[in-house]
């Protein structure tokens, strides 16, 4: 039955390959840089490789060139080329001086031979003048030693040179470098500096010499390392290429540290072997499994967000970037991704939420964003964030009625505590904790329904795209209760203990009356976040906050909505109405954790192929589902990454989830359930995990025969690991025998439904090694290809043919998210509540071979500041080509002119609302291009 579940997931697959070529098919050759998306991740803009909070420097190894975003984040300020920088190598020899050539990948397909798996960049340049030439980029990470060395603005490049011919040659390796204008200065035997930029150099062997050349008043610099090559010889250069951004004094925490690019890039040199072996590690560590390999290049770029999305202030504040909306902050999308913070930047994690704790309202509301909300002239200033206990700051929206965002402190400030086994962080943060309980219960009063107790009654969340927000805010909210139950037993208070524990069982109550014993209608947009609450219990070890008997009621509408095994993510053309990351980790995580693998496998692999089949998505990809590629881009062109998402990396849990590891510091109790791939021969092997006091990995064997099953269960870890309690999956019937390190144990069954455990007492000892051995009567899942859809597969709106030549009311858009269509008194419609990242969409418009240089909006702004309408092409995440500034129009309706960039052919026209208060910002009449 495994078996036919992962052909119909390949047949999917193929068909999603085969629309995406123009040929049908995907052609590889046996070689170790060719591949789609089994090995390697090549043809990118390159890795962003920087420090946590400086931003980054980018390599496209298929033309030479760089990029760089020296002010993070970058969805606001976003990289931009630097002029004129290359590596390029000279040869030198008896015979001849050589020429220069501009270091670019080598070839194999059309391909450039790269590999761009976060934090390292791998580059095969070829064979130049009988020089073989490589290379790893390497963003600086170093979370357990020394949290510093993580954050400083610099980039890592180690270039190797081998000499193929049978005579010795000399080999003049440089990097130019380009400074705006500001001239540089000799760092002798090094390289170069100046007030903004420092790059300097060394060899590894003897007898390599580094010299500069300065090309007066142009900016530019030249840096250049020669080595003598013996036949056959290996050399190695490096270089560092720090930088320093004084536009915005409270920028960089590093600023504290260093005050010049030079000692930051002389730094870099110094720690230049453990940042790499630290960058090594990770990415070794995880491609060394038997795993797919989508899935683990997939799960390790999701990693990139932590040099786009990152922010760290002079003062210590620690903010991520939403990506794609300008939205610096955001809770209810950071409780989703912040898993693998806690694991891997532990304390950048705690710094992050203790920002969060001290800006919380007065009322105990926990804000959504951290944005200065009054930057009206320019979005990118709104990367100054609020100051450190600025309470009562304004939000991108009134956010009163958003009970996600505060049962996201507690499920983050809960997950923290868990992994780092931090008691004195906990401790500073445990009265904001209490405070955002409390404005969940004040909530219910103020939104609860009388018919259901503890569930909502027109509250709001974090899902401002529209949708019913009730049923995500009922079960997140028995979640928190329960965590606060918990939270409260470690802190030993028993009288708030005893609260949540009585809110917890009604609010439980509710949900399943409600929703499951009445059937309440939940499907629709969004619908996926009714699952939230039981993934979450289940991926947090809490036991199950419904019976298995509801959870398959969940799991069976969702099905015959979404109908993830057929459809994967549906949506042929993308939509915003359904976000990734959510899906992914609330329905595709309860999916995991029910035993549906395999619609699961074919979910996440649809939403990596709708990504990696067009490079300029790999470090880029927005909130947005993103659209089919119908036409393979397996080179990109494109060095922006403003929509990087930050809850992209909420795909960690689904990771955690399928190797099994899972494990509490505070209590020392240790999960092991693998979930293994048929296509892995009933095996898992090597797979990596980290977690803030260790990394180690996990193998698994399994076997069935004669109704037996056999586990076999291997946890290696680099230091000793105290385990006090081991959990394993309880799928057995009877006669079970388990062994660990070679010893009978006695076991104890726990758990009821998807949440049934054994578990046997490891008494507190410290190991490094785990051998488990579980055998016992197996009992065969219940399992069956799910129903194929009688419906066709929706598109996310209906094509149209409206000229945009001709005035276009404006209630016709054929897309609407958030805004609100009204009537006055004489009949007309119009368009209102556009809020800030309310967008509408006319789809198939037709420009033309002339196209549109112009576009007219009839606008009534009534308020006294002035807003702003995106013109984007295509989809959400799309090109913009136009933004119209709607200044104070008073009362009445005027019709605005703005420029657009020559706008050619068909294009669906999303027009995308800003401006810098949180209620509507206008009413839109009617639209038309000129």
């Amino acid at each position: 039955m495994k078996k036919r579940f992962i052909f119909l997931a390949i047949l999917l697959v193929q068909h999603i390959v085969h629309a995406a070529s123009a040929d049908g098919k995907v052609v590889q050759k046996d070689t170790a840089f060719y591949s789609f998306d089994e090995s390697v991740v090549n043809g990118t803009s390159g890795v962003p490789l920087g420090g946590f909070g400086c931003g980054g420097i980018k390599f496209n190894a298929n033309n030479g060139t760089f990029s760089a975003m020296v002010r993070p984040p970058a969805d606001a300020y976003d990289f931009a080329p630097v002029t004129g920088a290359a590596f390029s190598l000279r040869v030198i020899d008896d015979n001849t001086q050589g020429n220069s050539h501009r270091l670019k990948a080598s070839l194999t397909n059309n391909r450039p031979n790269d590999d761009a798996v976060w934090p390292l960049h791998y580059v095969d340049f070829g064979v130049i003048d009988g020089v073989k030439v490589k290379m790893v980029g390497i963003s600086p990470i170093d979370p357990n030693h020394n949290t510093n060395n993580m954050h400083l603005p610099y980039a890592l490049y180690e270039i190797s040179l081998t000499n193929t011919m049978k005579h010795e040659v000399n080999g003049a390796l440089s990097l130019m470098w380009h400074s705006n204008g500001k001239t540089f200065q000799n760092v002798k035997h090094y390289g170069i500096s100046n007030d903004e930029w420092s790059i300097l150099a060394c060899g590894m062997e003897k007898k390599m010499k580094v010299s500069s050349d300065l090309l007066s008043g142009k900016g530019d610099g030249l840096v250049t390392a020669t080595a003598k090559l013996s036949p056959g010889e290996t050399k190695h250069v490096r270089f560092v290429v720090a930088w320093y951004n004084r536009e915005d004094p409270e920028l960089g925490y590093y600023m504290n540290l260093y005050d010049n690019p030079e000692t930051i890039a002389h730094h870099g040199l110094n720690v230049f072997d453990k940042l790499k072996d630290n960058a090594e590690k990770l990415v070794n560590g995880m491609r060394a499994s038997n795993l797919p390999e989508w899935i683990k290049n997939q799960t390790l770029n999701a990693l990139a967000s932590i040099v786009i999305n990152s922010m760290y202030k002079k003062d210590g504040r620690v903010a991520f970037a939403e990506g794609q909306w300008t939205c610096f902050g955001t809770m209810d999308q950071m409780w989703i991704a912040r898993q693998i913070m806690y694991q891997f930047v532990p304390y950048y994690a705690w710094q992050e939420l203790e920002y969060w704790g001290r800006t919380q309202m007065n009322n105990g509301q926990i804000h959504h964003d951290f944005n200065l909300m009054d930057a009206k002239d320019q979005r990118a200033k709104r990367s100054k964030l609020v100051a450190w206990d600025d309470t009562e700051h304004q939000d991108y929206r009134n956010i009163q009625k958003w009970v996600d965002l505060n049962s996201g402190l507690i499920i983050s400030v809960f997950e923290a505590y868990r992994y780092t086994g931090d008691k004195d962080r906990f401790v500073k943060l445990w009265p904001y904790v209490k405070k955002a309980g409390q404005r969940i219960l004040d909530q219910v009063k103020l939104y609860g329904s009388k018919k259901y107790p503890y569930t909502f009654e027109g509250s709001e969340n974090s899902y401002d795209a529209g949708g019913n927000p009730d049923p995500y805010n009922a079960t997140l909210s028995v979640v928190a209760y329960k965590l606060m139950t918990q939270m409260a037993a470690s802190m030993s208070d028993k009288k708030l203990q005893s609260l949540y524990q009585s809110a917890y069982e009604q609010a439980r109550k509710g949900f399943q009356s409600r929703y499951i014993r009445d059937k309440e209608p939940f499907m629709g947009k969004h619908c996926e976040s009714v699952s939230t609450g039981q993934w979450l219990a289940l991926h947090l070890k809490l036991g199950e906050i419904m019976d298995a008997e509801d959870t398959d009621y969940i799991l069976n509408k969702l099905d015959n909505f979404y109908y993830p095994y057929y459809w994967g993510l549906g949506y042929p053309q993308g939509t915003y109405d359904e976000w990734t990351p959510y899906i992914l980790a609330h329905y595709g995580g309860l999916m995991l954790n029910t035993g549906q693998f395999d619609r699961w496998y074919v979910m996440q692999k649809d939403g990596y192929m709708r990504q990696y089949m067009n490079r300029d998505k790999v470090f880029a990809h927005p909130l947005n589902i993103l659209p089919i590629v119908t036409e393979s881009n397996f080179v990109s062109d494109s060095y922006r990454s403003k929509m990087q998402y930050i809850s992209i990396p909420a795909i960690w849990r689904n990771y955690y989830n399928v190797i099994g590891f899972h494990r509490d510091a505070n209590t020392k109790e240790l999960w092991l359930e693998p979930i293994l791939y048929p296509a892995m021969s009933e095996s898992l092997k090597n797979a990596y995990f980290i977690t803030p006091q260790t990394s180690g990995t996990i193998d698994c064997e399994e076997s069935v025969a004669n109704g037996m099953m056999k586990r076999k269960i291997v946890m290696k870890t680099e230091n000793p690991m105290e385990v006090s309690r081991l959990y394993l999956k309880n799928d057995f019937q009877s006669d079970i025998r388990i062994e660990v390190n070679g010893k009978p144990m006695k076991y104890i069954e726990t758990g009821s439904g998807y949440a049934k455990k054994l578990f046997v007492n490891l008494d507190g000892k410290s190991y490094s090694k785990i051998d488990v051995k579980v055998e016992g009567v197996y009992k065969v899942p219940s399992s069956s290809t799910p129903a194929k859809p009688e419906k066709p597969l929706t598109l996310a709106y209906e094509p149209n043919k409206l000229s945009p030549f001709e005035l276009i009311p404006a209630y016709m858009a054929d897309k609407q998210a958030g805004i609100e269509v009204k009537q006055n008194a004489d009949g007309e419609k119009y368009v209102t509540s556009c809020n800030n990242f309310d967008y509408m969409l006319f789809s198939n418009m037709d420009f033309g071979r002339q196209g549109a240089t112009e576009i007219l909006l009839e606008v009534n702004n009534s308020n006294k500041e002035a807003a702003e309408i995106e013109i984007v092409l295509d989809d959400t995440s799309g090109s913009i080509v136009g933004t119209c500034r709607i200044e104070s129009t008073g009362s009445g309706w005027h019709m605005v002119s703005c420029p657009v960039k020559k706008t050619k052919s068909v294009h669906n026209v999303i027009l995308r609302f800003f401006g810098p208060h949180p209620d509507n910002l206008l009413d839109l009449r009617s639209i038309h291009f000129k």
